[in-house]
């Protein structure tokens, strides 16, 4: 089974919706497409990794609710939304901040924020973030996994690569080596 990745659900958090201009009337249809949107996709023998702000609002009962009501082995990257409520919910593998993983053969490092430099990104390692709610540029490397960026609902290391190899981003390597002036460049 493939692994799927998403990130900035804000499930329960209205303001979300002006925040980021999603499309829904209303954080109750919101919620719901977005728990449709996931197990149209997920089976229960599926890895899903959310890489941070999975609700903000909902009251305790409702949280366990929505979180079993989705499908597949879910763990969490910690999102600076992600309280006690969260991190308690009954994840496949202990929340952790960041996570270094290989998966389908491919060295993935995994975080909430996005960051300009991370472990074996010389030697072909991925970086997958959210946070910005794709508002930030992916690069070669690495790519923002939000819901914002991916049709609301999680995706692929397939997705992503192909993602990837048609957006034609700076390298990580001309970032890291870029004066003041490119860098406004490659920003606007």
């Amino acid at each position: 089974m493939p692994a799927f990745f998403t990130a900035d659900l804000h499930l329960g958090h209205p303001q979300v919706l002006d925040f980021c201009g999603r499309p829904f009337r209303s954080i109750d249809e919101h919620d719901r497409g977005l728990v449709d949107r996931w197990n149209n996709r997920i089976t229960d023998a599926d890895d899903v990794f959310v890489l941070g702000d999975f609700s903000l609002g909902l009251s305790a009962r409702e949280l366990r609710r929505v979180f079993g009501e989705l499908r597949g082995r879910k763990h969490l990257i910690v999102g600076n939304h992600d309280g006690g409520k969260v991190t308690a919910l009954p994840w496949a593998s202990p929340p952790r901040d960041i996570v270094r993983t290989t998966i389908e053969r491919t060295q993935i490092f995994l975080s909430h924020y996005p960051v300009r430099s991370w472990p074996g990104m010389h030697g072909g390692t991925l970086h997958f973030f959210g946070h910005t709610h794709g508002r930030l540029q992916d690069t070669r490397h690495s790519c923002d996994v939000g819901v914002d960026r991916w049709q609301f609902r999680p995706v692929t290391l397939r997705e992503i690569r192909e993602h990837l190899a048609q957006a034609g981003g700076p390298l990580e390597e001309e970032l890291a080596q870029a004066d003041e002036g490119v860098l406004r460049r490659l920003a606007a």
